[in-house]
């Protein structure tokens, strides 16, 4: 069974790269999955195709905060390490399908797309997500804030009694 889905896509000469799907799809048809922040760097890059892009607006695109209640101290992120993986999935028979030119003291840019479009991906295979096990539940940190944090629930109840204050107000 296969399922369509509607993405965007940034096709060159020889691999097509589908930002929302996270993928590298070559012209022969085969796929190679790229991480989440592969993914968004390659994108950031491609967003700017032909243009030269700094260090630091680029670890920005790449890393920027996925949840928004996610503890940002907690993780470090090496660029030069997610180059040299994402230089590697990039590369198919010798060469190199994207080529990242590093420019020496300013940043780093990829040639122009042949075509930026729109397209209907056709996935061969349905990954259904298995459902945690009891013992294996992990809660989110959405999850947590909603359950447990007693300032969440007074801005509930205020914002509740808010509203319930202009629905009284306005029908007198």
């Amino acid at each position: 069974m296969t399922t369509k889905t509607l993405t965007r896509c940034y096709r060159f000469e020889t691999v097509d790269f589908e930002p929302d799907l996270h993928l590298l799809v070559w012209k022969d048809s085969s796929e190679t999955s790229l991480t989440v922040h592969e993914s968004r760097l390659l994108e950031a890059l491609c967003f700017s195709a032909g243009e030269v892009i700094s260090a630091e607006p680029l670890y920005d695109k790449t890393f920027s905060q996925l949840d928004p209640y996610e503890d940002t101290n907690t993780n470090h992120y090496d660029l030069n390490s997610l180059f040299k993986s994402l230089n590697q999935k990039l590369e198919r028979d010798g060469q190199t399908a994207i080529p990242i030119e590093v420019i020496a003291h300013y940043g780093f840019r990829v040639p122009l797309p042949e075509k930026s479009c729109r397209l209907v991906h056709e996935s061969k295979e349905i990954k259904q997500p298995t459902p945690p096990e009891d013992d294996e539940f992990v809660e989110t940190a959405t999850e947590h804030i909603v359950k447990h944090s007693l300032l969440h629930k007074i801005s509930v109840f205020l914002l509740a009694a808010a509203g319930l204050a202009i629905i009284l107000v306005s029908n007198y």
